[in-house]
């Protein structure tokens, strides 16, 4: 069983782990380009500090470094014995939540030898960035920030979110029978749904958007787009996770989706963030399947 609590550093175990981090990193870079916290500094009453365990053993640490306009990740660390088995993306988890609840944007400092890291990042929506608060660059520093997504008013550059839409919908064009309807939406289709729904982008150009819209028992998210230069960041997870915090928020149950049948890749993306099939529907003038409903509770 996996687990993650928060902790003190001075924890023998957690102690250990965060000597093998620093270590590690001393092998890496320059003693001025090293920018970890000590065990001090991690005991501070600015640091929430974590440890995840696995059966009962301690195997990662992760700390949130708490400033007055942002969040940083430091000590982000697991055993390498432990790796692979979803420690990190708890810790992280936990970090993102945590950040979330004070309203804080999170960002963080690593390292570009640190591959494993970079990816575990990326994969929870973290994008490159330049430098913050009292850091300066350094060719030993990458610097990323997990972005949050925002709500855009019927009144918001809209005709950006349609390009997002319209281009993030264009390879579905014979693939799909019927053919979706999301081709001949207008800007004036979209600004009606950001009045009487909700639409959330994320990051600038936008990177990506979705709406919501609140039916009986259930959110639903539909026209979740992400623009081919953002995929493979892990951005998708983060428009979904906010659609599940939303529902929470909604007192809704459980948030809902609907894919083609065709779409495979898209299906199994959803069941990697855990949606089940609930149901396969037809459009009108069809005998045969065309759409399958996912379903995820909250």
């Amino acid at each position: 069983m996996l687990t993650v609590e928060a902790d003190s550093p001075r924890r023998p175990e957690a102690t250990a782990l965060l000597q093998a981090s620093q270590a590690y990193l001393q092998t890496l870079y320059p003693p001025e380009e090293n920018f970890y916290l000590s065990i001090d500094a991690l005991c501070g009453p600015d640091i929430r500090f974590f440890t995840a365990a696995l059966d009962g053993a301690v195997v990662g640490t992760a700390a949130l470094a708490l400033r007055p306009d942002h969040a940083e990740v430091k000590s982000m660390f697991v055993a390498p014995e432990a790796r692979g088995k979803g420690a990190a993306g708890a810790l992280m988890a936990r970090l993102i939540a945590e950040a979330e609840a004070r309203a804080l944007p999170l960002m963080l400092e690593t390292g570009p030898l640190n591959t494993e890291a970079l990816a575990l990042y990326a994969r929870h929506g973290f994008v490159r960035r330049g430098p913050f608060g009292d850091y300066a660059e350094s060719p030993s520093s990458v610097f990323m920030e997990r972005l949050v997504p925002r709500r855009m008013t019927a009144q918001g550059d809209l005709a950006a979110v349609h390009a997002l839409l319209m281009d993030s919908f264009a390879y579905m064009e014979g693939v799909i029978d019927p053919p979706s309807s999301m081709m001949r939406m207008t800007v004036a289709d979209l600004a009606r749904d950001a009045a009487q729904n909700e639409l959330w982008v994320l990051g600038d150009g936008p990177m990506a958007c979705m709406i919501l819209t609140v039916k009986p028992g259930t959110l639903y998210l539909g026209k979740l787009a992400v623009s081919e230069t953002a995929r493979g960041r892990g951005l998708a997870r983060v428009m979904v996770d906010h659609a599940m915090r939303r529902a929470r928020a909604l007192g809704l149950p459980k948030v809902t989706l609907q894919v083609r049948v065709e779409l495979t890749r898209n299906q199994a993306a959803f069941r990697a963030m855990r949606f089940v099939e609930v149901a396969r529907t037809a459009h009108d003038g069809y005998t045969r399947a065309t759409s399958i409903t996912y379903e995820r509770p909250v």
